[in-house]
């Protein structure tokens, strides 16, 4: 009878145990996103895509913040969104940064080529920035400093195009915006 007591615990044991192991692999693995392959076919549509919603963000003044996650994986980094893992349109990006949409606030999240996330926020960064820059390009920052996302801000003031990468700020002119589009999908690869 003792025998097959001390069994059991023993067997329940490394039940739990293997548990634990299974959970910190899990763990460990989380914080890397698996990428797909993008073909070119595919690579060429996402861009034009995500280049006629931001040109279109831009012209109008609408806020917007896209981060397109890279080999980091963002969950640890973000709270709150909504997952709507979509196909990546122009007309659904404009449509979630309408202000009139309940997912305008916050960020979408690209992940795998397909709008993963909207309406999720980031911590902003604790440096301290130029004041014309407001809570999106902050969002952006603070992003950036702590994964290899790359983030494009619209300004809802003027219209303009940033992109926060490494912790750092690039203005894009809106007529580079499509050769700064190809150069972020060819550094993802």
């Amino acid at each position: 009878m003792l025998i097959a007591v001390l069994a059991i615990v023993v067997l329940i044991a490394f039940v739990i145990v293997a548990n634990y192991i299974v959970i910190l692999i899990k763990s460990l693995n989380k914080n890397k996103t698996a990428k797909k392959s993008l073909g070119q076919s595919t690579k060429i549509r996402i861009i034009y895509q995500l280049k006629e919603a931001i040109e279109y963000l831009s012209k109008n003044k609408t806020g917007a913040i896209i981060t397109i996650e890279n080999k980091d994986n963002l969950d640890l980094l973000r709270t709150d969104g909504v997952i709507i893992d979509a196909n990546i349109s122009s007309s659904l990006i404009i449509s979630i940064f309408n202000k009139h949409s309940p997912l305008h606030d916050g960020a979408i999240i690209i992940r795998n080529n397909k709008i993963y996330y909207a309406a999720t926020y980031y911590k902003i960064t604790k440096k301290s920035i130029d004041n014309r820059y407001g809570a999106r390009h902050r969002a952006a920052m603070g992003i950036s400093e702590l994964c290899d996302a790359i983030t494009i801000v619209v300004s809802e003031e003027n219209g303009g195009i940033t992109l926060a990468r490494n912790g750092l700020f690039a203005p894009v002119p809106i007529n580079n915006l499509q050769e700064s589009l190809v150069d972020i999908f060819k550094d993802s690869e």
